[in-house]
């Protein structure tokens, strides 16, 4: 596989963080890339960085707790994430330099993470997706798959439909459970957080 997939690597936070007690910001939100990277980096990044590794182990600790407000403000605060869309001048959905020809799928709120892993290999397996890389989320419980599109096809159609798939053959309509396709974020600038999985698939 050539790796011609591109995208921008931003570093935390992803929002601004505030001083508790005076609500002023300490530390802006990241909107300037780093840098571009290419697919084969980012599946480096999540398998090999030890630094990921260990702001992994800590979201994954308070995920075992039920910590949501933690787990939250982990995320937000200490992990890089990527613009699989493509490369952007700044995180805005005008600021689009070059698609990627990729669009991320994420599910959340699975039961185990055995599940996920399992999940992890189904959505990596799956004809029709195809996904170029595939890893567990921050959490333990989720799946991220980036998944490629047709040249030519518009990247905000190709998201939607991709979704929409994996949501009738992966997710579930038990209303409870929380299970299924994140559908908050269709725009082309969607972020995804990085963490670590030593276990992710890459198609070569």
């Amino acid at each position: 596989m050539e790796n011609f997939f591109k995208m921008s690597l931003f570093m935390p936070p992803i929002s601004p963080i505030k001083d508790q007690a005076t609500g002023k910001v300490t530390k802006p939100a990241s909107l300037v890339p780093l840098q571009t990277v290419d697919l084969t980096q980012v599946y480096q990044l999540i398998t090999a960085n030890e630094r990921l590794a260990r702001l992994t182990d800590d979201i994954r600790r308070a995920a075992e707790r039920n910590d949501s407000d933690a787990v939250r403000l982990m995320k937000q605060q200490t992990l890089p994430y990527v613009t699989p869309c493509g490369i952007f001048s700044r995180r805005r959905s005008d600021c689009l330099r070059e698609a990627s020809g990729l669009v991320v799928v994420d599910i959340d709120h699975l039961e185990s993470a055995e599940e996920a892993g399992l999940l992890r290999q189904q959505l990596f397996d799956d004809p029709y997706l195809q996904p170029l890389l595939g890893f567990v989320s921050p959490t333990g419980r989720g799946v991220k798959a980036f998944v490629p599109y047709a040249a030519g096809q518009d990247a905000s159609d190709a998201v939607c439909r991709a979704m929409d798939y994996v949501h009738c053959m992966y997710g579930t309509d038990a209303p409870r459970s929380g299970k299924g396709v994140d559908t908050s974020g269709k725009d082309i600038v969607r972020s995804c957080f990085l963490c670590h999985d030593e276990k992710a698939l890459m198609r070569r």
